[in-house]
């Protein structure tokens, strides 16, 4: 598998990431940003239960396929840093295995939210919290990681796309939000995936530039 390959199929798993949020929460009537995870359970109540289970499950054949894409982080580092690129890699890779997991999980917010068992949509909540912690943490950790590779020119790729590596645009999420109805469903919706869409576009970008 080329550079060029690797990248391109991480563009199509962010896509299909992309792709299963919308399946599973999208609405014209758009959601509140200030209390984003109730406002969506509420949408997802109202969707059909098959469109629940398709996005669903789009999630952990997204997380595989971000996975493979991943591996970009191996094949652009410079010789002597291969080793840290592996480490880099399956740090990032357990997190958006946790993503898909997560992802898929969220999927039960309307399907439990449907029924009067409160008792058991409060604990499923608590865990997804939990879960929520753990998984958004490593992302963060492999981010970080990654971007300081870029930055400290580990990578083939120029210095400069650091500011276009999640852990920075993730820091424009304040404006999204405040986005007007409508594109703020879809990009503040979807903004989780559509910065690794940014991301990946960027590397492809550039490879072709080369």
């Amino acid at each position: 598998m080329t550079l060029k390959q690797s990248i391109l199929i991480g563009l199509v798993g962010a896509c299909l990431m992309f792709a299963g949020d919308m399946t599973l929460y999208y609405s014209r009537d758009d959601y509140d940003s200030k209390d984003t995870i109730n406002s969506i359970t509420a949408i997802m109540k109202q969707v059909a239960v098959k469109r629940l289970y398709i996005g669903g499950i789009i999630g952990p054949i997204g997380a595989f396929i971000y996975c493979i894409g991943l591996y970009h982080m191996v094949l652009a580092c410079r010789e002597p840093h291969e080793t840290m690129g592996r480490i880099v890699y399956l740090i990032n890779a357990l997190g958006l295995m946790l993503g898909g997991a997560y992802h898929i999980q969220c999927a039960y917010l309307g399907l439990l939210s449907r029924h009067e068992s409160q008792g058991a949509f409060d604990e499923f909540f608590k865990f997804l919290k939990f879960q929520a912690i753990i998984t958004f943490g490593i992302m963060a950790i492999g981010n970080v990681a990654l971007s300081a590779m870029i930055l400290f020119g580990v990578t083939l790729f120029p210095r400069f796309l650091v500011l276009l590596t999640p852990v920075v645009l993730i820091l424009v999420t304040p404006l999204v939000g405040k986005l007007p109805k409508g594109p703020h469903m879809i990009i503040r919706g979807g903004w989780l995936n559509i910065i690794y869409i940014i991301y990946y576009v960027s590397l492809f970008i550039c490879q072709i530039l080369e």
